[in-house]
Parts: C-alpha cells; sequence; structure tokens
C-alpha cells in the first residue's frame, strides 16, 4: 500500500486537548440539522444532551506492503501460531469515510470513518499526522464510540467539543460519504514477549470510491484501489517488538515497510492528485534534552523522514521526493556518526577530549548498520547529480553556439536522470532495504545502546562534538592550499591561486561540512535565541518593537554553501563529460566544461574569505555567548 496525495498541514494541534470535553447534540445523520433558523438566517443547532465521554488514544503501528500470496503465506506460519494467544479472528469490515465536499475535515488533519464489522458499528476519528515518536512506526490520535446496529452514518452529536468546532454547523450538514474500503482481515493477537502484546492483522480487499451518475457519462464509475497489506499494533510492551515482529515475518515472506494506509489510498482516489514530497521537521530538542534522547530523537526524525518520502518516490516518482530522502540519508548517517563518538564520552562530561575506548559491542553494531546504508545513500547521491545537472541544462540556452547541450545530449540527460532514479526505486522495493530499516529501528527503540555517559544533558557535550566537528573542516580546508604563497622577493604580491584541489579532498571537505550543518542544526533547538533589542533613537523614550531575532545558522549556512558549490560544479561537469563519450559532438560539451570549470575555479577563491568570515563569528553553541 502507498502513500495517498500530499495531505493537507494540520491547522490545529487541538484533539488532544478537547479529548476530554464534553460533547454536542447527538445528531445520527446531516438530515437533522435541518432545525429551526436563527435570526440571521444561518443554521441553527438544537440544545445538546451530553454523551458519554470518549478519551483520545494514541495508536502505534508498523504497516508492511504484501502481496496475495505473502499474506497467504504468512497465514499458515508456524511462528505465528507460537506466538499467538488463540486462533485467528477473521473479519469482513465495511468502513466509510465522510467528509465536506471541499474535505475540510482532511484539510484539520481529521479522518471520520464508520466501519461496520458484523453485528457492531464503530466510528472513529483519527488524526492523518503522525505523532508516535517512534522510529518508522505511524502513530495517530484516534476517538471511537459504538453507534446503533441500525443507521447508517455517523453520529456528529457525539464529537469532542474541540473537533466539533473546527467546522460550522453549515459545514457539518455537508458532511456525506466520500469513499469506503471492504477489507477481509485476519487478526491475531501475539506476544513476542511475556510483556508484550502486539495486535496483527492481515487485510486484503480494496478501496472503493464511487462516482456519481451524470448525465454525459451514465450510470456511476467505481474507482478501486487494491489493497494487500500487514499492519503489526502495540497494544502494550516494547515498542523495539513491533520491529522483530515485522523482521521474522519479512525473512518468512517479501514485505515493504511503507507510511501510507488505506485512508490515503482513499484521498487520492478522490482528488486525483499524486504524492507529494514530504519537507523535514524542525527537531523538538530542549536545553534538558540528554545525549541520548537528543540521538533517539534525531534518528527518528531522519528515518521518518526517508520513510515517509520513499512512499512518495514509490507512487509518483516526485524528484522532491528524492531530494528529501538524500538530506534525510545524510541526517541518518551523520546521527549515528554522532552516537559512535558519544559512546567515547565518560560518565561525567568534562573539558577532556573524545577518548579512544576498547571495542564496545553496541558501537560496532552502530558502525555495522551505518555500513549498510551506505548502499543507499550513494544510490540517492548519484541520482541527485543527475537531477541537478537536467536543472541546469533546462535553464542553459540550446541555440547555436550556445554553451548548453545538443538536443540529443538533452535526451540522454533526461535518460540518465530517469534510469538513476529506477535504481533507487528498484532499491527501495528489494528485500534488503526493508531488513534494514526494521533491524535499524528495532536497535533504535530497543535502547541497549544507552549508558551512563550518555544520560548527561547533550548542551553540555554539544559543544565539544560541534567544536570537534569544526575543527576537522578546518583541517579540510588547510590540507586544499587553496592559495599559492607569494614569489620570494616580491613586494605587495598577491597569493596566487594553485591547482585545483584533488577531487577526494574536495569531497572530504564536503562530507564534513555536511556533518557539521547537520550536527548544528539538530543542536540549535539546545540554544533558544530571543529576539533582537530595538536600536532606540537619542532622545526618544518609547519602547520600540523587538527586532526578529537573526537566524543562528546563517554564517554556518553560507559556508556550507561555500564550500558545497565547487564540488557541484565538479560533480556537473564530470556528468557532462560521461555524456560526450556517448554522445558526441562534443562542441557544445566543451563549451559548458569550460564554464562549469570557471564557476568551481571562482567558488574556489571565494571560499578563504568566507571560512575567514565564519572563523570571526562566535556561533550559538560556543560557551559564553
Amino acid at each position: 500500500m502507498t502513500n495517498g496525495p500530499a495531505r493537507p498541514t494540520p491547522t490545529t494541534s487541538g484533539p488532544d486537548t478537547s479529548a476530554q470535553e464534553a460533547g454536542r447534540a447527538v445528531v445520527s445523520s446531516p438530515a437533522a440539522f435541518e432545525t429551526p433558523p436563527s435570526p440571521d438566517g444561518s443554521p441553527a443547532i438544537a440544545t445538546p444532551q451530553p454523551p458519554k465521554r470518549a478519551l483520545a488514544v494514541r495508536e502505534v503501528e508498523v504497516k508492511l506492503a504484501a502481496t496475495p500470496a505473502a499474506l497467504a503465506r504468512l497465514q499458515a506460519l508456524p511462528l505465528l501460531a507460537r506466538m499467538a494467544d488463540g486462533p485467528p479472528a477473521h473479519r469482513h469490515q465495511v468502513t466509510t469515510y465522510y467528509d465536506t465536499p471541499d474535505l475540510a475535515l482532511a484539510a484539520h488533519g481529521l479522518a471520520l470513518r464508520v466501519r461496520r464489522q458484523g453485528g457492531q458499528r464503530v466510528q472513529t476519528v483519527k488524526t492523518w499526522a503522525s505523532d508516535a515518536g517512534t522510529a518508522a512506526a505511524a502513530g495517530r490520535r484516534e476517538w471511537e464510540w459504538q453507534l446503533p446496529v441500525e443507521g447508517d452514518g455517523p453520529d456528529i452529536g457525539l464529537l469532542p467539543a474541540g473537533i466539533f468546532n473546527l467546522l460550522t454547523s453549515a459545514q457539518w450538514a455537508q458532511v456525506a460519504p466520500r469513499f469506503a474500503t471492504d477489507i477481509e482481515r485476519t487478526a491475531l493477537l501475539l506476544h513476542p514477549d511475556p510483556r508484550t502484546s502486539v495486535e496483527l492483522a492481515l487485510d486484503q480487499g480494496e478501496v472503493r470510491l464511487s462516482m456519481p451518475n451524470a448525465p454525459e457519462t451514465g450510470p456511476g464509475e467505481e474507482t478501486t484501489w487494491p489493497v494487500a497489506e500487514v499492519e503489526l499494533e502495540l497494544k502494550g510492551g516494547r515498542v523495539a517488538a513491533l520491529f522483530e515482529v515485522a523482521a521474522a515475518l519479512h525473512h518468512h515472506a517479501p514485505l515493504r515497510i511503507t507510511t501510507g494506509s488505506k485512508a490515503d489510498a482513499g484521498l487520492r482516489l478522490l482528488t486525483g492528485k499524486p504524492a507529494a514530497a514530504v519537507p523535514a521537521q524542525p527537531a523538538a530538542l530542549t536545553p534538558v534534552t540528554t545525549v541520548a534522547e537528543g540521538f533517539r530523537h534525531a534518528t527518528r526524525h531522519a528515518l521518518g523522514h526517508l520513510l515517509e518520502n520513499a512512499t512518495v518516490l514509490l507512487e509518483s516518482g516526485d524528484a522532491q521526493a528524492l531530494r528529501e530522502m538524500a538530506a534525510a540519508s545524510r541526517r541518518l548517517d551523520t546521527a549515528m556518526r554522532l552516537l559512535r563518538l558519544a559512546m567515547t564520552l565518560p560518565p561525567a562530561a568534562g573539558s577532556a577530549p573524545f577518548a579512544k575506548t576498547a571495542a564496545n559491542p553496541h558501537a560496532e553494531a552502530a558502525d555495522g548498520l551505518r555500513r549498510r546504508l551506505i548502499p543507499l545513500r550513494a544510490l540517492l547521491e548519484a541520482a541527485r547529480g543527475w537531477d541537478r545537472l537536467a536543472e541546469r541544462a533546462a535553464q542553459l540556452p540550446d541555440r547555436k553556439g550556445a554553451p548548453g547541450l545538443s538536443k540529443r545530449q538533452r535526451l540522454a540527460l533526461d535518460h540518465a536522470a530517469t534510469q538513476a532514479r529506477r535504481r533507487v526505486m528498484k532499491h527501495l522495493r528489494g528485500a534488503g532495504h526493508t531488513a534494514l530499516v526494521l533491524d535499524l529501528a528495532a536497535w533504535i527503540e530497543g535502547g541497549g545502546w544507552a549508558s551512563p555517559a550518555l544520560d548527561q544533558p547533550l548542551r553540555t557535550v554539544a559543544p565539544r562534538l560541534l567544536a570537534e566537528l569544526q575543527d576537522k573542516v578546518a583541517r579540510a580546508i588547510d590540507r586544499l592550499e587553496l592559495l599559492a604563497p607569494p614569489a620570494p622577493g616580491a613586494k605587495n604580491a598577491m597569493p596566487q591561486p594553485k591547482a585545483p584541489p584533488a577531487v577526494d579532498a574536495l569531497e572530504r571537505l564536503r562530507r564534513r561540512a555536511q556533518r557539521l550543518y547537520d550536527t548544528a542544526e539538530v543542536c540549535r533547538g539546545l540554544y533558544p535565541v530571543t529576539a533582537a533589542k530595538p536600536k532606540a533613537a537619542k532622545g526618544v523614550k518609547t519602547a520600540a518593537p523587538k527586532r526578529p531575532a537573526a537566524d543562528p545558522l546563517a554564517p554556518l549556512t553560507r559556508l556550507h554553501a561555500a564550500i558545497t558549490a565547487p564540488v557541484l560544479a565538479r560533480q556537473a561537469a564530470q556528468l557532462v563529460a560521461q555524456l560526450a563519450k556517448v554522445t558526441g559532438p562534443k562542441a557544445r560539451s566543451t563549451r559548458l566544461l569550460s564554464r562549469l570549470a570557471q564557476e568551481e575555479a571562482l567558488a574556489l577563491a571565494k571560499l578563504p574569505a568566507t571560512w575567514r568570515g565564519y572563523s570571526r563569528r562566535r556561533m550559538f553553541w560556543m560557551t559564553g555567548r
């Protein structure tokens, strides 16, 4: 199952805080809103009778896309019989999702559904946005009410006031069925260990969208989307057990971890919009966050960001999703490297440098998982290189004599970019990628890597981590030797640019700058920045409003861009040279290569001044700020 179209960002955080409020009038269908209008002509709502309260529950689950053959194989798996608490339960579920014509509930990040199963009807409100705080798992808040078997719609009056008040009475009157799911479910309650309970659901069926009748088209059409997936929901116990069970199932049948849902598919069918890339969310660290909490937070967000955009890439092939995945993979690699470094900390942070310690099995496990990420990172970086060159080529003039690409080379470039993206998608569909994600998530959530040294505040450790990363950047810049000393005896001579640095030296500098930037971006929440004081004019006593706070990452952002620019120019030149070998003629390629070489030289010439300007700044993590 894949992700649906880009969902609107929730505009309220209210459902959690309003979960315990009394509901409003009990109304079993939109028709019940037909009450006498108010004096101003707007619909009125009957005086409510407070219904039974429903508390918000947060579910944590892992979803895995499967095939019908894989589901059949899993049902007969002896492993499940050994962990199961009783025989499997087979259920037929028909779930109808309700919203306004303009999807106002979805715009607020909510889904309203009614599920009919056997002799029961259950109404549920779920949040679209995932807030589980766990790696690779979907977590959503939900409210649930039992409805009378008779009836064919939601009971709007049961909704908490915080949810009810999101829409006007006129909008609630327009709430109607939008799509439905028809699922055959096989459910088992598993006990991976004595203290953990996991509900396994093997779902097969379809998402159904009924199109209304229209005179020009005749009878209504029905659009469907097939469903074959495995859901693992934590009922109690260890979160890591979700991924351990998923890994065991994946060992016996091919599965693919996904962040999509049946509601996503229904929304996609309803709107016709393709899935869209998901941007990274800002870090939510505080000054009291510990090293262990900071690592877990960083890896959870990076892994979740990677998986969300992987689902989008497989669904729509969006190039922006590829870009987000590349950024997420870099952040994940940085977090794993920083944990490896933090494991060398003494129990109490001091001013001593990081020490070399004896072999640590958890550190070795971190290194092993990070090495397993390398193939995906390499594929993503290669695909991003072709995409960047395609973006650059699209902006180049193509008239005769211009330093652009020929038509044949542009076609070859588009083909190379498409093939690189397909290699990434093939890797994502492979069994090895799912196995890696499950192993990584289980390791993160298991917490066996935690130690007393990681319980100290991250704010006391971050300056040392960042200072060491910054020193590595400085050493890499020094090794480049960008400026040659003036000739002996020359007066007022300016240093002359040297030959272009080696590829490996330039790439090493880029990687170190990227790690410094990613780490600083995560740690910026540890150091709250206040608004700047206004500059008061002389003799004026009136208090002027404070100026907006400057971006604390701005100097580092400029340095990162200055270091990245020559690397990207050189990578683009390498790709153009590859195209020239297979397409010819080379005249336009030669001119373009010359332009890229000039861009690289200019960027390298500006780098020393940018570095000197950055070095004079006192960054936000430096003590005594």
